[in-house]
């Protein structure tokens, strides 16, 4: 439960300096690419599904979910 109160105050924060998006990591739903703070897909054009809070690996580069990224089991937000 403290990992869900901690997401959700990062959330919050994020969402008062205006900053939601860009740490917001998307998918699209045609090519199943993840674009982090982008909404749309730059291939396809079109509007992708928001998956959560997310940043980049610093091993990979790759954008990951802060619930991947912490190996955590948290419902995400309606």
């Amino acid at each position: 439960m403290k990992a869900a109160q901690d997401l959700a105050s990062v959330r919050r924060r994020l969402v008062q300096h205006g900053q939601l998006e860009a740490h917001t990591l998307f998918e699209c739903p045609t090519c199943g690419e993840r674009h982090l703070g982008q909404r749309r897909c730059t291939d396809c054009q079109r509007f992708s599904r928001a998956l959560g809070l997310a940043a980049t690996c610093s091993a990979c580069g790759e954008p990951l979910l802060l619930t991947e990224l912490f190996d955590l089991e948290v419902p995400r937000p309606t």
